[in-house]
């Protein structure tokens, strides 16, 4: 009678193990940072795929790749039977509008605010169950990502060198700026990532570059008088990962901006 007693608890302990494996989140993540945030909730095993740009930390490399960030495969991503596909917009709108066909569910990452940041963070751990963890990286990037009160300087950031593409009003990272002590320049353009021309540039005279690509932007024909090339303020020793990816290291780009505008 014993014997069978442990065997029908240890048969019942199995299906719930079964059952409850079964119904664990599959996800497969084409955003960096929010592989990044995963990681950081603890909730790592539930990641199935993601891009090869989903480089960090180390253990990440290892996760099976469904293709770069800009043109994963729909098909290993179907493959995977994912409970969960996250999506950077507008960067991928085209991939989502192909993935929402096969009736997946769609998680959209598109912070505009720092705060919608916290507010992604905490939705993704109330996905994963692990609020808890959430809610104190949200705690941890609130408090070492404060707005200073000091006299901003105008800013330009460089993304790409060809087109020149920068910083616009609509993008956390204006935010970011701001609250590290900067003025972008290009705050009044109502887009994420807009182009730009140099006569734009040169016009409104930033104080300070920071480009987040190895090009001399020193040696530009007609950018000699610029403020921050007269001044020595041209920066791109920065890890352009802390700062364009919304995750736990924004903390590290934001201490790099505030350290540039002392």
């Amino acid at each position: 009678m014993w014997k069978r007693l442990i065997y029908l608890i240890s048969l019942f302990c199995m299906v719930c193990e079964k059952s409850a494996h079964f119904n664990e989140p599959r996800i497969v993540s084409l955003s960096p940072a929010m592989t990044e945030i995963i990681f950081s909730l603890g909730a790592e095993r539930y990641l199935v795929g993601t891009t090869t740009y989903c480089d960090f930390p180390d253990s990440a490399k290892k996760i099976y790749k469904v293709g770069d960030f800009s043109n994963p495969s729909i098909e290993r991503i179907i493959s995977l039977k994912p409970s969960l596909v996250i999506v950077n917009l507008p960067e991928q709108s085209r991939i989502k509008n192909q993935l929402e066909k096969y009736g997946l569910k769609i998680f959209v990452t598109s912070p505009s605010k720092i705060e919608d940041i916290y507010k992604e963070i905490s939705e993704l751990g109330r996905i994963l169950k692990t609020e808890k963890k959430a809610d104190s990286l949200i705690n941890y990037m609130k408090e070492n990502i404060r707005p200073l009160s000091r006299i901003k300087k105008r800013v330009y950031i460089e993304i790409c060198p060809r087109p020149l593409i920068t910083i616009g009003g609509t993008s956390y990272l204006n935010e970011l700026i701001e609250m590290a002590g900067g003025e972008n320049i290009f705050s009044d353009i109502n887009k994420d990532y807009p182009v730009v021309n140099q006569e734009e540039v040169i016009m409104r005279n930033p104080e300070f570059i920071i480009g987040l690509h190895p090009e001399d932007i020193e040696n530009r024909i007609g950018w000699k008088d610029v403020s921050a090339i007269k001044n020595h303020r041209v920066y791109r020793d920065l890890n352009q990962d802390w700062i364009l990816r919304p995750g736990p290291r924004l903390v590290l780009g934001f201490k790099q901006l505030e350290k540039i505008f002392e």
